[in-house]
């Protein structure tokens, strides 16, 4: 019984670290940006500061006939993002590969497709091996295949879904020299949604957006267990179904 109750209090412990001390620590130190704005880096400088599975799939998306359009990098109080972006002129499919930095000094490196549409809709594929904590968005959908490693296997999954999801839509190619600002009224859009839902504060400040409790609340939630897995294995069985025609 000693045992038992041992066990269940360290279990309550865990789980209040998670659900409270979590959403708090969130709450005090997260940002996000007043508004995205892109500097493009030297692609030379930038590519020799990524590891060797970030130049390899570089080099693997050019030989997939991706034209390269540039890198730059996000950097936040959690974490720092660097991404590349990449465009299909026949496939009208961006090609994102990313690689991330988050506090704790661990690095994961992922590839998305988007493709976007006439209707103002967007459709992506990526292999991330994290959940989004953002809210759904109607104009958006996203597949996710954490498990494709591999870029020729990730892009016939993705027009294969483009396929069965957007078989009526037309898509609406890059405007050369404009896909980072594309980018970036797409992120500030969703930015701005986050004000509207509640979950970013409406006066930023000096350091950019604070999360509002409720979003600190959700997002962080969102990354705790076993809300995290149940996610995890929603948004796995879904893309799968999709993916399957069903």
């Amino acid at each position: 019984m000693d045992v038992l109750k041992w066990i269940v209090g360290i279990l309550i412990i865990y789980l209040s670290v998670q659900y409270v001390v979590g959403p708090v620590m969130v709450y005090i130190n997260q940002r996000l940006p007043k508004k995205y704005k892109f500097d493009l880096l030297d692609s030379v400088t930038f590519l020799s500061e990524r590891d060797e599975v970030f130049r390899s799939l570089h080099e693997e998306i050019i030989n997939n006939e991706f034209r390269y359009i540039g890198s730059a990098e996000i950097l936040q109080s959690h974490s720092s993002m660097y991404f590349s972006i990449y465009y299909s002129d026949e496939k009208k499919i961006t090609s994102t590969l990313i690689t991330a930095e988050v506090a704790h000094n661990s690095t994961t490196t992922q590839i998305e497709f988007t493709q976007i549409y006439d209707d103002g809709t967007l459709l992506s594929v990526n292999n991330n091996s994290v959940i989004g904590v953002y809210p759904e968005w109607k104009i958006k959908e996203a597949y996710r295949f954490s498990n494709v490693n591999d870029f020729t296997e990730l892009l016939a999954i993705a027009d294969k879904i483009i396929r069965i999801r957007k078989r009526h839509q037309i898509a609406v190619p890059m405007v050369e020299g404009k896909e980072f600002e594309t980018i970036e009224q797409h992120l500030n859009k969703e930015l701005e949604r986050l004000v509207q839902l509640g979950w970013v504060s409406s006066k930023p400040t000096e350091n950019g957006f604070k999360l509002t409790p409720k979003g600190a609340v959700l997002m962080t939630w969102k990354m705790c267990w076993p809300i995290k897995s149940i996610i995890s294995a929603i948004g796995m069985y879904r893309s799968k179904k999709v993916l399957s025609g069903a």
